[in-house]
Parts: C-alpha cells; structure tokens; sequence
C-alpha cells in the first residue's frame, strides 16, 4: 500500500486511541487525570481541519472512548441473556457506533463554527458543547448518561461541586480545565494565557471554600441497618426447581440480623410475582419483621391483575399492598424498544421478564425504620434528575440492583461510582444492596464506607443517620444545569457572530 494510505490512518487510530485513554478516569482504573489528558489529546487533534474531518476523528475518539468503556454490554448479552456471541458483539458495536456520534457531532459543530484557535473556541465553545452534548445523551431515546466526564471526579476536589451543580456541573468544570490547559499551551497572547490560567485557579481554588461545608442535618438517632447479598447465580436464580431455595437463603440471612432496624434485600431478591407470595411467604416474614420491630425492604415482581401489565418492584413487607416500580427500564433487557423489530432480536435471547412496564413518574415514597426513603432500581441510579426524586422528604437513599448482569468486568465499579455521586448530590447515605457486588454503605460525602467483596454471599452491616434539608442541587440545580448548558451555548453563538463583525470591520 502506497505510504500516503498509513498517513491517512495515523490521525484516526491516533484518536481512537486517545478516546479508549478516557474510561482509565473512572472506576475500577481511578486514573483520573485522564479525564483531562484524552480531551487535550482529541482538542489537538482537531485543530485546524474541516468540519468533516473533524467529525471523522471525533467518531472514532467516541469508538474509542465508548468502545472501552462500555463493551461488557456484548458480556450481559452473550453469557446471561444467552444470545449468540455474533448478536451479542453487532449490538454492542451498534450502541458504541450510536454513542461515539455525540463526540462526531461535538467535533463538527466545534469546527464548523469555532475554527479559529483562539479563547472563544477552548474557553467557551468547547466545555459548552461537552455539556450539552451530555445533557442530550442522558435524555434522548430514554438517555444513557454512563460515562460522564464528572463521574470521574468523585474522589477529587471537584467533587465539592456536586451538591451544588451535579455531575453534570462537575463535568463543565472538567471541560473547562481541558479548555484553559489548551490555551495555556497552544496561544501565544499572554493576556490570553492569564486569563486561561485565572479560570482554572477558580475552578479548583474555590473547592477550598466548599470543602467541609454541610447542606443537611440529622433528622434523628442513628439507623442500625443490614445489606443482604444473596449471591444467587443468574443461571439459575429464576428456575422453578431453586425458588424455595432462594427464599430459605434470604430468610436465613434475616433471621441472623434480627436486631437490625433495617434489612435490604437486593434486585428481585424473590423471583416471583408479589401475588403468588403475597399470603406465604411475605405474610410470614411481615410478621416476623413485627415481632422482631424491624423493617425488611426487597425487590421483586408485580403484576397487575386488572391490566396483565407487570413491574420491577420495591416493597417494604410492613407497608401492605404500597411499592416502589422502576421507571427508567432496560432496553431490550426490561422493555422492547421499536417493536416489533426489538421482539425479532428477542427471540435469539432468552431474558427472564424481559417487558416490564416503566412505573409511574411521581410515586409515594417507601419507608423503613421510621423515615421515608427514595428509590431506585438497578441502573436508574445513573439518572440524576429520577433518582433524586423524593427529596427533600426522604431521609436516606435505597438502591437494589442485580449486577450479576455485568460479570467480572469493569461495569459494577463504574454503576458504584454513580451511585456514590447520587449520595454527594442529595447530601444523603445510600444503602446500596446488590445480588453479587457491589453492595455498599456510602456517606453523604460519596464516601464508602463498607463494601461487601464481590461475587460471595455476604451480609453488610452499618449504621447510617436519617438526614433532612436538601443541597441546592435537590432544590432545583439539575433544572439549572439543563438551562445552563442552553445559556453557553446561545453565548457561544452570539460571542462567535461579535468576533466576526470585529475581524471584518478590521480587515475593511
């Protein structure tokens, strides 16, 4: 092959390889400088081409980028939803090819209408299309906001924003830096540079002002709580043959935590419809949470007898007939997205309940040991804005999930680290309790603060306190960041429409 052919392959490869850089910030990697060093690299690479070109590399930055960061996708879908591996891998590779077009588009509009290499393009243009672009890929075709930048904060000092701002602010704050480190290294104006130098020192300087600060407060005595994790294989976890199994290991993990004030079952803990357990088995452990004064919350299904139509539920046993129904579902996993073209591809997998119906938006929240709690199942955690719903009412956070889905990959780690930023956001402990890993205590500060080891039948105990008050991300900061995102933007366009009427007026 002529030499000109690898020249042309150097730039793609090269940002394919910058972009596979970025999921090394997040967990279970940690390197979190990379959520600066892979934008620095992709802005390099960028500069100077045609907006075509542009995108070209931007996609293949976002293969990259999401290509690593979510390839255990083909893993849920080969060994548990047990589809062939060609099935499996064509739609991993069409959610990577889906997700990488967020990136192209960044790349395109950034060169399209910001070519010129100067303040307005690194300053501006480039955190405000980065934040928009991650508002819009949590919302559209029911959002998929894995991955955001500001995920990768949450051990650092950037995290301070999050009560304020949400991961979405601390995203911004991330973009920004990349932008202002651009500027730093690429202009040669050095009024520019000390303004580029002045943004990044109040971004990270002004986390000392943040630091330590509390937005809640207790709201009374300390709850005694214990985290199940059954560790029941996927493989055989919804067999007829190993339903009364499962129950007796649930039971007897209860039964040793009787002093517990609060018992959290994981993810469809018991894998049949609420109204075939309803008058046995959940009448006696009902009881048995009576007598022992302590409250028992679980995951399973339910069907509703007048529509036929069945949930992913949550249910604390001493609050009869009143649940919690998962509202952001699995495609393909829970629902059937684009029917029928979706029950084609179903019929090569083989998911048990694989067509929930998403609950409704505004639901009466549970409560256990005393207080009401918000709730959320398995990967709803990931959404900000759903899972904060409730507060400031709800005095502490409960997540179930079944990540047995995910494997020995990197996919728990990261579904944790979200889940630790929802605890930052609502300045709330969140009980986290998992089939398999990783179950989790987690502080209002995003710390863990006991974790279960994966794959291996555990029972986590701990304490957590009852809070009230709200941060002012509850108090409305997700609605500002969306109106936020929108405001750069318009600025941008606008300062960009100035910019040029200045250059024209100067060249005439």
């Amino acid at each position: 092959m002529p030499s000109g052919y690898y020249k042309q392959l150097i730039a793609p490869l090269c940002a394919a390889a910058s972009g596979a850089l970025l999921p090394l910030a997040f967990a279970p990697y940690n390197l979190t400088f990379m959520a600066f060093v892979s934008p620095v690299l992709l802005l390099l690479l960028l500069r100077q081409l045609p907006p075509f070109k542009a995108a070209l590399l931007g996609y293949t930055f976002g293969l990259g980028y999401f290509g690593h960061g979510v390839y255990w996708v083909y893993f849920s879908i080969h060994h548990f939803g047990n589809a062939p591996l060609w099935l499996a891998v064509v739609i991993m590779l069409g959610m990577v090819a889906i997700l990488a077009t967020y990136v192209a588009l960044l790349a395109f509009v950034l060169n399209r209408f910001f070519s010129a290499d100067n303040g307005l393009r690194y300053l501006l243009a480039f955190p405000s299309l980065w934040l928009a672009l991650e508002v819009l890929r949590g919302v559209l075709f029911t959002g998929f906001p894995w991955l955001s930048l500001g995920y990768s904060q949450v051990d650092t000092v950037l995290s301070t924003w999050a009560p304020l701002v949400g991961v979405l602010g601390v995203s911004y704050g991330v973009a920004l830096s990349v932008g202002g480190l651009l500027c730093v290294v690429t202009q040669t104006t050095r009024r520019l540079k000390l303004i580029a130098i002045s943004i990044i020192s109040t971004v990270w300087f002004s986390t000392l002002l943040l630091n330590g600060v509390t937005w809640t407060e207790s709201a009374g005595k300390p709850i005694n709580v214990a985290l199940l994790q059954g560790n029941i294989p996927q493989e055989i976890k919804w067999m007829r043959s190993f339903h009364q199994i499962n129950l007796g290991i649930y039971m007897t993990m209860s039964r040793q935590h009787r002093n517990a004030d609060l018992i959290v079952w994981p993810e469809t803990a018991i894998p049949a419809f609420y109204h075939r357990v309803k008058a046995g088995f959940l009448s006696a452990l009902s009881e048995e949470a009576s007598r022992y004064n302590s409250d028992i919350v679980l995951g399973l299904p339910v069907m509703s007898e007048s529509t036929g139509n069945y949930y992913n539920g949550l249910y604390s046993v001493r609050q009869p007939e009143h649940f919690y129904f998962k509202r952001h579902l699995v495609p393909l996993g829970e629902y059937l997205p684009l029917k029928p073209f979706s029950s084609i591809i179903l019929n090569f997998l083989n998911i048990p309940m694989s067509d929930f119906t998403a609950g409704e938006k505004h639901q009466t929240l549970l409560r256990g040991a005393g207080y009401a709690f918000a709730s959320s199942i398995c990967y709803e955690d990931a959404f900000q804005q759903s899972s904060l719903d409730g507060l400031p009412e709800a005095a502490y956070l409960v997540n179930v999930s079944n990540d047995t889905w995910f494997g020995d990959t990197i996919a728990p780690y990261q579904h944790l680290q979200m889940a630790r930023m929802r605890a930052l956001e609502s300045g709330r402990y969140l009980l986290r309790s998992t089939n398999t890993g990783l179950t989790a205590i987690i502080d209002p500060q995003g710390n863990v603060i006991r974790q279960a080891p994966m794959f291996s039948r555990f029972s986590l105990r701990g304490e957590i306190i009852p809070l009230q008050g709200a941060t002012p991300f509850v108090q409305g900061g997700w609605w500002f960041m969306y109106a936020f995102s929108l405001g750069l933007l318009v600025l941008s366009f606008v300062l960009r429409r100035t910019t040029n009427e200045v250059i024209n007026e100067t060249l005439a």
